[in-house]
């Protein structure tokens, strides 16, 4: 969007992609590719589990094996959501306006109504983005009940109603302290077999503040700071990641094709307005108006491993 100028208007399908685009794929999240994306989800997507077929001795006849291939299935639905925001042109204009005069230094778009709509773009980006870790879950309890983020079923909320084998109980909240056994737990019993060791897809999950605690263990135990900020992105071979929605005293390790996110951005149902309304009811004041859906689900919830609190 940054280098595009956005009329004054209401756009559906392919015209709106632009507009939601920008305020979805933003998220820290989908921009880095720290989960899977389906962008042509209508309502619900099927993500389909393979498993068994089992390797016989070769005979003439056909015949199945004990283990044969079992076809399983997780069901991602989406949420339909809204953005309805409406800026004060006087409240941004003057930023815009002294973004201007720096010139082709300046980052802003020249076109002051495609600078209201990034403003709003990133605001929308943010909520997405905790919503597709935090969404219906409290960290303190595991719960939707106390939850910041309810647009749709996060990541981690999605895990908690699946009761995963592997799942353990943090026993409190997370410090310096605790944070190195935590992770020792994390990659040894409280990981399936089948993901330990497969350190070029295997991730860790933490949110930011569980990893200024991870440095902090690390340059206590060395007594070197500085050499904590390269260890600190990497446990045990695992690289370390830091989702800025991850939500705090969660461990999470797992594969990143194994956790989604869909949203019905490629289709024909999403739509978009910009509207400033100074020249219509004479308030200084520009809306923008989206319609979009987004949504979560495990793959595979044997094939993760997650710590976290109860209470």
């Amino acid at each position: 969007m940054a280098n595009a100028t956005i009329a004054v208007g209401t756009y559906s399908g392919e015209a709106a992609r632009p507009y939601v685009a920008a305020a979805i794929m933003s998220a820290d999240t989908l921009a880095n590719g720290y989960i899977s994306t389906l962008e042509n989800v209508h309502g619900t997507a099927v993500l389909r589990v393979f498993s068994g077929a089992a390797i016989q001795a070769a005979t003439c006849t056909f015949a199945t094996g004990s283990d044969q291939l079992v076809l399983g299935e997780a069901v991602l639905s989406t949420a339909a959501l809204k953005i309805n925001e409406q800026v004060c042109n006087k409240d941004l204009r003057a930023t815009w306006e002294s973004a201007q005069m720096r010139g082709q230094s300046s980052a802003a778009p020249g076109d002051f109504t495609t600078y209201v709509a990034q403003y709003v773009a990133a605001k929308v980006a943010e909520g997405i983005e905790h919503n597709i870790w935090s969404g219906n879950y409290n960290p303190d309890a595991g719960t939707s009940t106390g939850a910041t983020y309810t647009a749709f079923n996060g990541i981690m909320r999605n895990i908690v109603l699946g009761s995963p084998t592997y799942e353990s109980n943090l026993g409190g909240a997370l410090t310096a302290g605790t944070i190195l056994a935590k992770l020792a737990i994390l990659t040894s019993t409280g990981c399936p077999t089948t993901i330990q060791g497969d350190y070029e897809n295997t991730k860790i999950f933490m949110s930011r503040s569980t990893h200024a605690l991870y440095y902090d263990a690390l340059a206590a135990t060395y007594n070197l700071p500085f050499l904590a900020e390269g260890m600190a992105d990497k446990y045990k071979g695992y690289e370390v990641i830091v989702p800025n929605g991850f939500p705090d005293d969660t461990l999470l390790i797992s594969k990143i094709d194994n956790l989604y996110f869909g949203t019905d951005l490629l289709t024909d149902h999403i739509n978009a307005s910009v509207l400033d309304l100074t020249g219509v009811t004479g308030d200084d004041v520009t809306r923008v108006i989206m319609q979009f859906s987004g949504g979560t689900q495990v793959v595979d919830l044997d094939s993760l491993g997650v710590l976290r609190r109860t209470t």
